[in-house]
């Protein structure tokens, strides 16, 4: 996928409703400078032709955009990769994300451990991973995604047992 293709489907998942937005063509392109308009007809044909969008026709005849649910899982996968090497401030407090997911639900628990570790967050126990920084609302969308949201805890913790070598491994200003 090239810049454009991902920047349009991250544009269309952390719009106004996380996931669920659907915005107009028209405003994808006042998203981007004129001269990049080539380049977003071509991301928006390859975002079609790769089912990561789907289009509609409103009452007024404009063409609205929106992320299908495997549009909503490649732009998950890019945001969790993303968190791999963060650099941000970080406030002091840990991310704990505890799960007991059943076997019926193995694809879901498979695709959470997935992403977790694809993120970089530190697995203290089997289903008990930690991370640094905030990331509740795409652990969230990804449980929503596979209907899993009743198995998982989300936690925000002051401190944890040997949180020096978390620090560490990290990269942490303490």
């Amino acid at each position: 996928m090239n810049a454009y293709t991902t920047k349009i489907m991250l544009e269309l998942y952390f719009g106004k409703n996380f996931g669920e937005s659907i915005i107009s063509i028209d405003d994808i392109f006042d998203f981007f400078k004129k001269e990049e308009s080539e380049n977003i007809k071509i991301a928006i044909k390859d975002l079609k032709r790769k089912e990561f969008i789907k289009q509609k026709e409103n009452y007024k005849g404009s063409v609205l955009i929106s992320l299908s649910e495997k549009g909503k899982l490649k732009a998950l996968n890019t945001i969790f990769r993303n968190f791999d090497g963060k650099k941000e401030k970080w406030d002091g407090r840990w991310r704990m994300i505890s799960f007991d997911i059943p076997i019926r639900c193995t694809k879901g628990r498979k695709a959470l451990v997935y992403r977790l570790k694809s993120g970089s967050f530190y697995e203290l126990q089997k289903s008990l991973f930690v991370y640094p920084y905030n990331c509740e609302r795409e652990i969230r969308a990804l449980a929503s995604l596979f209907s899993i949201e009743k198995y998982i805890l989300f936690g925000l913790l002051d401190s944890v047992d040997n949180q020096d070598f978390l620090i560490k491994r990290f990269k942490l200003d303490a």
